[in-house]
C-alpha cells in the first residue's frame, strides 16, 4: 500500500514554521505525515525520540532549557 503524501499535507514545521520536505515528513512526523518538530527547532536526539511525530520525549527540549545541545553558551564555558 502506497504511502499518502497528498499535496496538501503541510510542508512547514508546526512549531517553528521552516520548511520540511516531504522525506523528512515521512520519516519523522506523524501518522498524517505533519512534523510537529525539525531539525531548526529541535535536536536530533529528540527527532529520533519521537518529537517529530508530536510525542513527548525524555530527552530536555533545547527550546526550554537554554544552555542544553548548543542553543546558548553556559556560563562555565565562557
Amino acid at each position: 500500500m502506497p504511502m499518502n503524501l497528498a499535496a496538501g499535507v503541510e510542508s512547514r514545521c508546526k512549531y517553528c514554521d521552516s520548511y520540511v520536505t516531504r522525506d523528512f515528513r515521512r520519516v519523522y512526523g506523524d501518522d498524517d505525515n505533519r512534523a510537529h518538530r525539525c531539525h531548526d527547532c529541535d535536536t536530533l536526539v529528540r527527532l529520533r525520540e519521537g518529537s517529530a511525530a508530536g510525542l513527548e520525549v525524555s530527552t530536555p527540549d533545547p527550546q526550554e532549557s537554554p544552555g542544553r545541545h548548543g542553543s546558548e553558551t553556559a556560563e562555565w564555558c565562557q
